[in-house]
């Protein structure tokens, strides 16, 4: 299922796929997005005006005949379990949420609203679907990070980094419960394969990221890093990566916005999918598509970034063998 397109998708859903515009709805349809960054950061505002900008194209404007609403999930669980509340509060037809921390925060105050995740890990895994195939209750989506990566994730790092021996990864267990446990049993398994040792590396507020990675860095030579999909440490980025240069810790990311702060590489899932297949699946749903049917999909493309400046800070050289395959090599 997740290497067939789109369309071939909808299709076997039984929804119209036609690209020509349908007529507006008669009244105004109210679709809220609950996200894990500041509304002012520039990632959120692009996709936000991505989304816009395919939700127009399916004739859902804004000050027409959609309301597109947007709320900030704060700094703490209390904010989240705040904003959520007030956000379901607010009945819209739609509710799109960025991470499994929203997710979870707004499904457990609803299972009747449609809810759309855009970044969601291992959503099987964490309860918000039956089956990614047929979801089967309020929630369906995107992810951009299958769980099955983490050998990825492994095999980039000790190539780049081939001294590498103990592996700790760096989550926060608060925002990413269940799928924290997903990813370190696959991780587990492929450090056995790959002779290497493994230990979670657990950050629980911003205070601690420093004091948890340098921790690890103590234990011995040796020494790398996996960080989970997390909001947490997405949005202490500049942190984390700062933390592992200091300790001199070769670390991969799962998102490219920490090597474009001085983090050495991140292998990804395509975040541009997301913006197009949250817009298609607001569109079906406001035209009476069950979202109970409407498959979880997961990136079809791959993004390896390198910061070559990180990776010279740490004594490293770039592989020619990686350097084919970076889709982008920073500095």
């Amino acid at each position: 299922m997740r290497r067939r397109s789109f369309l071939a998708v909808l299709a076997s859903c039984g929804v119209a796929t036609s690209t020509q515009p349908l007529q507006p709805a008669e009244r105004f349809r109210h679709v809220a997005g609950l996200v894990g960054l500041p509304l002012d950061t520039p990632i959120v505002q692009t996709r936000l005006q991505e989304v816009r900008q395919r939700l127009a194209e399916r004739g859902w404007i804004e000050g027409q005949n959609l309301r597109l609403g947007l709320r900030f999930s704060g700094s703490s669980e209390a904010e989240l379990r705040r904003a959520a509340a007030e956000l379901v509060r607010d009945n819209p037809d739609i509710i799109i949420v960025s991470s499994s921390a929203e997710t979870a925060a707004v499904l457990a105050l609803t299972r009747t609203t449609p809810v759309l995740f855009s970044t969601a890990s291992d959503p099987v895994g964490s309860g918000f679907v039956r089956s990614l195939e047929r979801p089967e209750g309020n929630a369906t989506g995107f992810s951009n990070n299958d769980p099955v990566m983490s050998d990825k994730w492994l095999e980039l790092l000790t190539e780049i980094a081939p001294q590498t021996q103990r592996i700790g990864v760096v989550f926060n267990p608060r925002t990413t419960p269940a799928a924290g446990e997903t990813y370190l049993a696959r991780l587990r398994a492929a450090a056995v394969n790959a002779r290497l040792s493994l230990d979670p590396v657990a950050v629980m507020d911003e205070a601690r990221i420093e004091s948890a990675i340098a921790g690890f860095a103590g234990h011995g030579s040796g020494g790398g890093l996996v960080f989970l999909p997390d909001s947490f440490t997405f949005r202490y980025a500049a942190l984390c990566a700062a933390a592992s240069a200091r300790h001199r810790l070769p670390a991969i990311y799962p998102f490219d916005t920490f090597t474009r702060q001085g983090g050495l590489m991140s292998y990804t899932g395509g975040r541009d999918e997301a913006s197009e297949l949250i817009a298609s699946y607001s569109d079906l749903i406001l035209r009476g598509a069950n979202v109970a049917e409407l498959p979880v999909q997961f990136s079809r493309s791959f993004e390896l970034v390198i910061n070559e400046m990180a990776a010279a800070s740490l004594g490293l050289g770039v592989p020619l063998s990686l350097r084919i395959r970076a889709t982008r090599i920073v500095s």
